[in-house]
């Protein structure tokens, strides 16, 4: 997939927002699509001890949920966790990842928030811009705004308001479990994306799409973290681990 830049990634935080604010305008709420084949989901993982994120990208054929193709890609984070400032610190290893993949989705679902933002230009709004393709939020916790909860059977749902403006929707995806919190992100209206999403849905609490990245990105955080582990040890003098064991034993 091949994709302009939209703009230099910045080093501090008041040089985002000032991002978020020049480009919110740029937004399109209504759907810009006439029919969903292909759909694309983005999630990453972060180990903590080598501030390394890893992305994955899957696509699946709509409605029937067969994979197509998925990218992965690791990368040092560069930018401090910020919740509001999420798409600075997770977008560029994204993008790589979606660089990674060869058909261009019709609909890029993003484990964030879309327009349901402080500034309405969450990662999923920020991002589907970049690459201009139509976007929708998923996330599994509220960012901003007020809701009531829905009940307790899957299906329930209430409206998430910003402002005193609908941005979204709170949606309980399974029986007694929390909700999903699901906005439009870029060229895509709050009904298509609400149907979707809901489309997406199987026996999980993520709609199928990004539950395959979630699982994916996770996947390979855990073999990178196994591999260093293994390298580690093999390094390691083997009088001088026998020596750690022995102290373990004796305290």
């Amino acid at each position: 997939m091949i994709f302009k830049t939209l703009h230099e990634w910045p080093n501090n935080p008041n040089d985002a927002i000032e991002i978020q604010k020049i480009f919110r305008p740029r937004l399109i709420a209504e759907s810009r699509f006439e029919k969903v084949e292909y759909i694309t989901a983005v999630d990453t993982a972060f180990n903590e001890r080598s501030n390394i994120l890893y992305a994955a990208a899957v696509t699946v054929k709509y409605p029937e949920m067969t994979r197509v193709e998925h990218g992965v890609v690791s990368e040092k984070a560069q930018f401090p966790y910020i919740p509001a400032l999420l798409s600075f610190r997770e977008g560029p290893i994204i993008l790589d990842a979606l660089r990674r993949l060869a058909r261009i989705p019709d609909i890029i679902i993003f484990a964030g928030h879309g327009i349901a933002h402080p500034r309405s230009f969450g990662i999923a709004s920020h991002l589907g811009l970049w690459v201009d393709i139509p976007s929708i939020g998923c996330a599994r916790k509220k960012l901003i705004g007020d809701y009531r909860d829905p009940g307790l059977e899957k299906g329930a749902q209430s409206p998430l308001y910003v402002f005193n403006s609908e941005a979204g929707l709170v949606y309980r995806s399974k029986d007694n479990v929390k909700p999903i919190f699901i906005s439009p992100g870029y060229k895509c209206s709050l009904t298509d994306a609400r149907d979707i999403v809901i489309n997406c849905l199987g026996e999980y609490r993520l709609p199928e799409p990004l539950r395959r990245a979630h699982l994916l990105a996770g996947k390979i955080k855990q073999a990178a973290t196994n591999k260093s582990h293994l390298n580690y040890n093999m390094k390691t003098p083997v009088a001088k681990r026998n020596s750690h064991a022995k102290d373990k034993s004796i305290r």
